[in-house]
């Protein structure tokens, strides 16, 4: 799951890109179907408070073009020391698989101490990579999971606005299927076209080259 223009920076993620996807297109975007489509997945996008680690702040993350790191076209938290969300919520009868994701820092510079964590529909920690320096000066850094679920699972970034997540690589696998690379039902890459903001939020973070 990538996050391609026609976004313009400061826009909201619509809330239902990349839900329940089954086709190339439909009312929010387009899709490249990589190793299959992931109907019975949706996803959810949230800042999230870090005192708790599971209240909202916001729901939804913002879009940012360029310069986290080498990633281009990422989400990030709407508000400077939140953590971002993504959640992964398979539908009954089927699993979902995070095989990995990239991070990055902006300005193309290295983001220190960062918090990086996977969690279950109930906020237990599945994995947790933090304090973690996310990579911005000389490219991103790349987490690869291989985590596999009948429940949500939860990916918990950043601490800052200026860490950025982008290419989420998820499966969707039947209850009944042998989950082995060759066969797993599909990964979805996904590239939003022509979604348009939803809606404009106060506070947004000035970014600058200087």
């Amino acid at each position: 799951m990538d996050f391609n223009p026609p976004l313009a920076d400061y826009d909201d993620i619509p809330s239902t890109y990349g839900d329940n996807v089954n086709s190339t297109s439909d009312a929010v975007g387009s899709y490249l179907k990589g190793n299959g489509f992931t109907p019975n997945i949706t996803v959810d996008y949230r800042g999230v408070n870090p005192a708790d680690g599971s209240s909202s702040f916001f729901d939804n993350l913002d879009f940012w073009s360029t310069d986290y790191g080498d990633l281009q076209n990422i989400a990030y938290p709407v508000v400077d020391g939140t953590l971002g969300e993504i959640s992964l919520t398979p539908q009954t009868g089927y699993k979902v698989k995070l095989n990995s994701f990239d991070l990055a820092g902006f300005l193309r510079a290295d983001q220190p101490n960062q918090t990086v964590r996977i969690l279950d529909a109930n906020y237990n920690v599945l994995l947790d990579y933090s304090p973690f320096n996310v990579e911005g000066d000389s490219g991103h850094s790349t987490f690869l999971p291989n985590l596999i679920s009948s429940q949500t699972i939860r990916i918990q970034f950043g601490n800052s606005w200026n860490t950025g997540i982008d290419n989420i690589n998820f499966d969707q696998v039947a209850n009944n299927a042998v989950p082995e690379p060759a066969t797993i039902l599909g990964s979805l890459a996904f590239s939003i076209f022509g979604a348009n903001s939803l809606r404009k939020r106060q506070n947004k973070k000035v970014k600058s080259q200087g």
